[in-house]
Formats: C-alpha cells, sequence, structure tokens
C-alpha cells in the first residue's frame, strides 16, 4: 500500500485542566476514536489560519493561537484504508470567546468534547506521536 502526502494544522485548545477533543469514525473500519481538531491546509491559506478555520468547523469554537506554542512534525497515520504521510502544523490555543456556533461537518465527525488532561495517555494510545506532541503543546500553554 502506497502513502499519500498530506499537509494539515492542528490544534491543542487548553481551557483549564480540560483540552478539546472530536470523536471520529474511521469510514473503512468503523473504529471510534477521539482525536483533535484540524485537518488539510487548503490552496492559499497559511497553517494558522486552517488552524483555526478547521477547529471552528469541526467543533463550533473560535480559538485563538498562542503565538510561541507551535511545532511541525512528521508522521505516518492511516485513515480510512490509507495510509498518510502527513506533515502536520500544531498549534497551542485558548477560547477567543465563549460563543459556539452549530457544527456541520462532515459524517464521519460525531462530535466535540472537553476531556480532563488527565486522559491523554489513554485517549491518544493508538497513536504515540500525537500522544506527545499533545502533552508537549499542554505543558507549554500551562507555563
Amino acid at each position: 500500500m502506497h502513502t499519500q502526502k498530506r499537509t494539515r494544522a492542528t490544534v491543542v485548545c487548553l481551557e483549564g485542566q480540560d483540552f478539546l477533543t472530536i470523536e471520529l469514525q474511521d469510514p473503512a473500519t468503523r473504529k471510534r476514536m477521539w482525536s483533535l481538531p484540524g485537518g488539510e491546509i487548503e490552496e492559499n491559506e497559511t497553517p494558522e489560519e486552517a488552524a483555526i478555520r478547521e477547529t471552528l468547523e469541526e467543533t463550533g469554537h473560535l480559538v485563538a493561537l498562542h503565538p510561541a506554542a507551535r511545532m511541525v512534525t512528521n508522521y505516518l497515520y492511516r485513515w480510512n484504508a490509507v495510509i498518510y504521510d502527513c506533515t502536520t502544523h500544531w498549534f497551542a490555543a485558548t477560547l477567543a470567546n465563549d460563543e459556539t456556533r452549530l457544527v456541520e461537518d462532515a459524517h464521519y465527525l460525531l462530535g466535540h468534547r472537553w476531556l480532563p488532561v488527565l486522559r491523554i495517555d489513554e485517549l491518544f494510545a493508538y497513536h504515540p506521536h500525537i500522544r506527545e506532541v499533545t502533552k508537549q503543546l499542554i505543558r507549554i500553554s500551562e507555563t
């Protein structure tokens, strides 16, 4: 099976001791998993713009990116019977305001929820790279 390249942006949004997650269901395997808001960077869009847009589309929350908390990593990710070679721009964020928009996104997005930071190891056990980057950005956000 060949890999498909993908450039994406993802947000780790912290609110107190909770962080913003999305629940997904892989269309091919039907496996449910927790993930972070994010997605592909569109043409003529900066990684920052993509991170904010994707979070709004997937959770209804407008976020403000933390200026010093960002990183870029590469990893493989299996989704819908395809292996993606991901280059991901990661951003720490906080809520920009208390408003929430209605979410109308892809059928595989089951919803979003604020979950305790203490559950990161359990929630992202399926992908150690995502787990570790999430923990790094949480630590930066807390300082």
